[in-house]
């Protein structure tokens, strides 16, 4: 997972870095980010992407991240 920022002064949004999705079949491809898990559009990619959460994070994509993890926990 990595933050990224669609544009300056706006919200970092997760998304799924190249080799990783929600599961196999929706690998992100190699030199790729997927759009953000809140599924906010991006008109023409994003600004910058960081690997550290910051405060300015969507609360919709922790939301998303959240309910997709612990779903997954519980089937394991």
């Amino acid at each position: 997972m990595i933050y990224a920022q669609i544009s300056r002064g706006r919200r970092l949004h997760l998304a799924y870095e190249a080799g990783e999705g929600r599961d196999p079949s929706a690998l992100v491809p190699a030199g790729q980010i997927s759009p953000p898990l809140c599924g906010k559009h991006i008109p023409a990619g994003y600004r910058m992407t960081v690997n550290l959460p910051l405060a300015n994070a969507c609360k919709n994509c922790q939301r998303v991240w959240k309910a997709r993890y612990a779903t997954t926990k519980e089937q394991a």
